[in-house]
């Protein structure tokens, strides 16, 4: 692949991962295969290390040439990358996001792209879950991989379900969408629905429930029927779409039956998530196809975050965060010069203006200055969907009063 300006969607996986490019021409989101002339998109979640040597290789021959050549293979990398933990190497400690930006990097040669800060023009990471550590190692591996922030983007799974399901054909949306997801011994259930009653139109994904699934064909095929009843009953729904890691379902005669009552249209296959998260990145750089739509997905924050403060005499609002923003790219930071407060108040209010709570945060053995000669620093960021964290640095006020290097910090629940 020698292209440029390439629009990449990427489903890191637990155990295999893929790409997804977008086609301009046809305007879909095309599998990419792991080698050239053959059709298997899918390779494993993993990478090997040549020992003694900065030599890294991923793919699906990477595992057979670490063990033929007394190499090092890291089969774990999904579980490495969402946590912080340093990964310890032949004596020399690796970042999680330094593990990640090398399988990415390697991954990306795999597939022919060898320098993706000039080859590409976005690209969207899409998991099953985000953490705070993996959105942190996210950020680190797309630094080595030379993509800045305006060209790289990340969202769950959930999102991704949105984005490709929005960009088929209508008559698949136009009433509610199913999902199942087949992880080894266990199926889940997601509902895609979408309400035109404002504008923009929203759209939500409710996970539903979830069921775990015989190792033996006959009684997995019927678990799966138990499953597929508790979840969609008797609901209309317009498409289901099912998906897989490994994608085989020779064992589901009476499921696929099932499904297919009530006139739904059936899809299969391995990747959705990585289409979703193509046409996602397109989303973000090129055509606003969906302008019409707001996900509103739990990554999603539901509050208004500021600071009441004085400006030139009069009462004024300072907003750090707006509603409407996914919780890992919320970040607000403000200065501050306090009269005698000894504490900072930070403000939380619904989306709607409807309740207004705020949260104090105590300035415990604040230094002895006269009153408005201290200058704070106000950082606040949300470590997960519903949690704030509110950070005041103290920054002293010139060569008069010098910073103390006190920090001040409060995890806050929004909810």
């Amino acid at each position: 692949m020698e292209q440029k300006n390439l629009i990449l969607g990427f489903d890191f996986g637990e155990k295999y991962s893929q790409f997804c490019c977008y086609d301009r021409g046809t305007h879909t989101a095309v599998s990419i295969p792991v080698k050239e002339g053959e059709e298997a998109v899918e390779f494993p979640t993993a990478i090997a290390k040549k020992r003694n040597e900065e030599t890294w290789k991923t793919g699906p021959d990477a595992e057979k040439s670490a063990h033929a050549e007394n190499g090092i293979w890291l089969d774990n990398l999904y579980e490495i990358c969402m946590g912080s933990r340093i990964c310890q190497i032949e004596n020399r400690d690796y970042t999680p996001g330094e593990v990640l930006g090398t399988f990415l990097r390697e991954a990306l040669k795999m597939i022919g792209i060898e320098r993706p800060d000039q080859q590409i023009q976005a690209m969207m990471i899409t998991t099953g879950h985000l953490t705070r550590p993996f959105v942190e190692n996210v950020r680190e591996a797309y630094k080595i991989i030379g993509l800045p922030r305006g060209r790289a983007y990340l969202q769950e799974h959930d999102e991704s379900f949105y984005c490709h399901v929005l960009n088929q054909k209508p008559e698949l949306w136009s009433r509610k969408v199913g999902l199942f997801f087949l992880k080894d011994e266990e199926a889940s259930f997601s509902e895609l629905s979408i309400s035109r009653k404002t504008k923009p139109a929203t759209v939500t994904v409710k996970r539903g429930p979830k069921a775990a699934l015989s190792i033996k064909p006959m009684e997995r095929d019927r678990d799966f029927c138990h499953l597929m009843g508790e979840a969609m009953g008797n609901e209309i729904y317009s498409s289901v779409f099912l998906v897989s890691e490994e994608f085989d379902l020779a064992w589901a005669d009476n499921s696929l039956r099932q499904l297919k009552k009530n006139q739904r249209r059936i899809f299969g296959g391995t990747n959705l998530f990585a289409q979703g998260a193509c046409f996602s990145a397109r989303e973000k750089v090129e055509e606003r196809r969906l302008k019409g739509y707001l996900f509103l997905g739990n990554d999603l924050v539901r509050y208004n975050i500021g600071m009441e403060m004085t400006i030139n005499g009069s009462p004024a609002y300072y907003a750090l965060i707006a509603a409407g923003v996914n919780w890992y790219e919320a970040y607000g930071m403000l200065d501050v010069v306090p009269e005698s407060e000894k504490n900072v108040t930070i403000l939380s209010e619904d989306e709607d203006g409807s309740g207004t709570i705020r949260h104090t945060l105590r300035l415990d053995h604040f230094p002895d200055r006269p009153d408005r000669a201290s200058r704070l620093r106000v950082r606040v960021w949300f470590s997960a969907p519903k949690t704030l964290e509110a950070e005041v640095t103290d920054l002293g006020f010139g060569s008069l009063y010098p910073a103390s290097g006190r920090i001040w910090h409060r995890s806050i629940r929004i909810a």
